[in-house]
């Protein structure tokens, strides 16, 4: 601590009154950006006119581009026979590798939701894998 200002007497009291002014400011930086958040759900219908711009964005922004490098036709088929929703919910699980927690912030549901949800996509994924 060799800046420290002149007169201080106790180091380890200076240097854990240091650390906690920089946990306030952390804290009240972190409030101010869950302020100013908005959910994802907001972002997908409130920018996008029509569902083509927005998988074009969505692709161009890199979430639905590893859809794009699945080299079995089949699961390429069957991932992009899903509706957008659900190609953007695996993208965040797959992709991002967002946890149920995360994706629960994000979509202002329950954790179960999210996993039911993922689950439901799975049995469709499976279904249409194994159709003949």
């Amino acid at each position: 601590m060799a800046n420290k200002p002149n007169g201080i007497k106790n180091e380890t009291a200076y240097f854990y009154a240091v650390v906690n002014r920089m946990n306030k400011d952390d804290d009240i930086k972190t409030a101010k950006i869950q302020d100013h958040e908005i959910l994802v759900k907001e972002v997908i219908y409130n920018n996008f006119s029509d569902p083509t711009d927005m998988e074009y964005q969505l692709f161009q922004s890199g979430l639905l581009g590893w859809i794009e490098l699945i080299e079995n036709e089949k699961l390429y088929n069957a991932i992009k026979d899903l509706k957008m929703e659900d190609q953007i919910l695996i993208s965040h699980v797959i992709k991002e590798c967002k946890t149920w927690q995360e994706l629960a912030f994000d979509y202002g549901i329950t954790q179960a939701n999210v996993k039911n949800r993922f689950n439901k996509i799975i049995r469709i994924l499976k279904t249409l894998l194994f159709k003949k």
